[in-house]
């Protein structure tokens, strides 16, 4: 993108992203850094459904669009189709002049389709096979459809690995500025209010801990039971457990309140919005639990985190860019301790290549961490928060 077209020339941006919470905290700083980088457009956000409260007070947008891809045709004919529908609707009556989906991965065909049929002057984004650096080149199938869906297809070097460097990379790309790089939470003082009065009987002299123990996917989870031994050693010090989450949490969450001292446990789990669920977070002292949107949200607050992976310590420079959990979503901005398997359990480690290493649909890799882990390494961060205090 030329200079002179940096914030003259272009009246309406598009940003899509249609991916869960977790992938929407990462994308925060981009849509930032897009509005600084074009203070008078108009941009139009169209994100998942049930991420919409996440951007909902997002003060960078002027316009907030649903697309619910778990309802999509997965038949490219009547995909198009239906995105075709949806571009006419939102987007007949004005001229996009960019359309950025910066989504990276083989996942997002339905952002580009969205990107290609609003007819945006300028497309820009990572196509279906953004791995170039990474693997061979696309095949020339492949190329050309990511050349026709998008004008600047753009393939990250191997030295950015995490999803959020890799938005912003999307930016430095095409010649545009990248001045601040944190995340943000989008809650409003109504949310925060309702999350002081939710933690008003957490004594003032004990610290707040958010536990985590949902995840986008069951081999992500640490087992609730080997939370539990690590909680009973941990409630010794001066702590209160607030768990947060949705309906498929609530079993665990009840099952961990029910084997704790009285008074030591808040389940709050169905109980606030996300963004309420945001404002909660921002007041706690720290994040123990999984790998999720939860923990991102945690470390967009600066919430010192100790995070749990599933991903085996000896797997993490295989090809990090694509197949690395941890290094591609990290806890950022943020004091953190990661917890991770030492090696693959044996069935897994026999397997070959696959994203975060783990093969199991249930909780497997992740539960060679020792609950004892979790109370060592609590400790370390606890120190860690101290020395910088």
């Amino acid at each position: 993108m030329e200079n002179r077209d940096k914030a003259t020339g272009v009246e309406n941006i598009l940003i899509i992203r249609l991916d869960a919470i977790g992938d929407m905290i990462l994308t925060s700083g981009f849509i930032r850094e897009v509005r600084a980088n074009f203070p008078s457009a108009r941009i139009t956000l169209v994100c998942s459904p049930r991420v919409r409260p996440v951007v909902e007070l997002c003060p960078y947008i002027n316009r907030l669009l649903t697309f619910d891809i778990q309802t999509l045709d997965r038949n490219i004919p009547t995909m198009q189709e239906t995105l075709a529908d949806f571009c006419k609707e939102n987007f007949g009556q004005e001229k996009i002049s960019i359309a950025f989906s910066p989504q990276w991965g083989s996942d997002n065909l339905p952002a580009l389709l969205m990107a290609r049929l609003s007819d945006a002057r300028e497309r820009i984004g990572y196509g279906s096979y953004p791995y170039a650096a990474w693997l061979d080149d696309p095949p020339p199938q492949v190329a050309a459809l990511d050349n026709f869906l998008l004008t600047k297809n753009i393939v990250t070097p191997r030295n950015v690995v995490s999803e959020a460097d890799k938005t912003f990379y999307l930016l430095e790309a095409v010649g545009l500025a990248v001045n601040r790089r944190h995340m943000e939470l989008f809650f409003g003082e109504e949310d925060f209010s309702r999350a002081k009065d939710m933690l008003r009987n957490v004594p003032p002299t004990c610290k707040k801990v958010l536990l985590g123990i949902g995840a986008g996917g069951e081999s992500r989870k640490y087992p609730a039971d080997k939370y539990l031994v690590a909680l009973k050693e941990l409630v010794k010090k001066n702590l209160v457990f607030v768990i947060v989450g949705g309906k498929a949490e609530l079993n665990d969450a009840n099952f961990i309140e029910r084997n704790m001292p009285h008074g030591k446990v808040l389940n709050l789990v169905g109980k606030t919005t996300l963004r309420e669920t945001e404002a909660v977070i921002s007041q706690a002292d720290f994040y123990i639990g999984n790998d999720s949107g939860v923990m991102h949200m945690a470390a967009a607050a600066q919430v010192p985190v100790l995070a749990l992976y599933r991903e085996a310590q000896d797997k993490e420079e295989i090809l990090p860019g694509i197949f690395s959990e941890f290094r591609r979503f990290p806890p950022l901005q943020t004091q953190a301790v990661i917890l991770r398997p030492d090696r693959q359990l044996a069935d897994c480690e026999r397997r070959g290549r696959i994203y975060g290493w783990c093969h199991h649909a249930e909780a497997h890799c992740i539960t060679k961490i020792p609950p004892q882990g979790i109370v060592a390494a609590f400790e370390t961060l606890e120190s860690i928060v101290n020395s910088k205090e």
